[in-house]
């Protein structure tokens, strides 16, 4: 198995937003791309996908060239309707914000690999949550903004409404320095809560039968039509090992999944997911163990949940078992990896 499989791919529409904000810094597309080894047809759509893994290394790369600490975030000014390929343009002929909501979970695996869409309940308000599928540690708070910040953008220019903003965003990441702050609170021009266990927009639900600037219910199914025979051909070229990935991560929120619940949901029986992950050259447990590794190094980075949490949350019978697996991980204990 290829290890950039493991991020599976990245639509050219999705880049280009990056690239168009880069140029603000002088970078032009060109530059970027032949740094990191990436096709000029991105710039064309000439080519439609690229790895995942080739993805985030060009984020790092502009993050380290711009030296901007907001990088991410400011890029999310860049969104536009292509932005989200076939998704943006479904979305702009849905007749509500709650039509719109609907389909992206559903088909935002044709913008990319990047994360997880989920749309949950937060107190009486509703929660649209990103969860980032990026390993980088130096880019995931960076691409993290920039969906937050693009999601809102975009809706405001589909519902017409450039002044509305959600009940407040919940960011993983910690508290930037003031600074920094001044830009968050311009984008979002909403409370902002940092040191979260997740990363999300929380808006009213009423807020989602606000109407769009302009429905067209009939090209709306045409491009669904369009929509679903992409997705039936991206899931037949995703490797298992990347489809068993997704899920584990996707369940792993919510609590540790048991490898009869994944194959079910994967649409096989229990032998058939070992024999093809053996077949792949990995195993269910390796991939747990290596996503149990992933989410708690990010969790003891970027949020303040108490270490006992994490090792309750990542199926660890008891603390003192998930301070001895971590050290086993990383040379050193929670508190210490915390604390570097």
């Amino acid at each position: 198995m290829n290890s950039q499989d493991l991020l599976g791919t990245a639509s050219s529409a999705a880049i280009r937003q990056y690239l168009r904000a880069a140029q603000d810094y002088g970078i032009e597309p060109v530059q970027a791309l032949d740094a990191v080894n990436m096709p000029h047809g991105i710039m064309d759509n000439s080519i439609s996908r690229t790895h995942g893994r080739a993805f985030q290394s060009l984020i790092r790369w502009l993050i380290e060239q711009t030296r901007d600490p907001l990088f991410g975030l400011k890029s999310s000014r860049y969104v536009q309707p292509g932005s989200y390929s076939l998704v943006g343009y479904m979305a702009m002929n849905c007749r509500t914000a709650r039509e719109a909501l609907h389909i992206t979970p559903e088909y935002e695996a044709i913008v990319g690999d990047m994360g997880v869409t989920k749309i949950e309940k937060y107190g009486p308000h509703l929660a649209m949550r990103w969860v980032c599928q990026y390993d980088d540690p130096i880019v995931r708070p960076h691409m993290i903004d920039n969906v937050l910040g693009s999601w809102l953008v975009f809706a405001r220019w589909l519902a017409d409404m450039q002044d509305g903003k959600p009940e407040c965003v919940l960011f993983e990441r910690n508290k930037p320095a003031p600074a920094l702050l001044a830009v968050y609170e311009d984008i979002f021009q909403a409370p902002l809560e940092f040191g979260s266990d997740r990363s999300a927009l929380i808006f009213p639900e009423p807020v989602l039968d606000t109407p769009l600037r302009q429905p067209d219910p009939t090209l709306l199914a045409t491009l669904e039509q369009q929509a679903a025979s992409v997705m039936a051909e991206l899931q037949e070229k995703h490797p298992i090992v990347m489809q068993t990935r997704s899920l584990l991560r996707n369940l792993m929120e919510e609590d540790l999944p048991r490898r009869d619940k994944v194959a079910t949901e994967l649409g096989m029986t229990e032998r058939t997911l070992q024999r093809r992950l053996q077949e792949a050259g990995t195993g269910y447990q390796q991939l747990l163990d290596d996503l149990r590794r992933e989410v708690a190094t990010n969790w003891l980075r970027t949020t303040n949940i108490p270490v006992n949490d994490i090792a309750a949350r990542l199926g660890f019978s008891e603390a003192r078992s998930f301070h001895r697996r971590f050290k086993a991980w990383t040379g050193m204990t929670p508190g210490e990896y915390r604390g570097k």
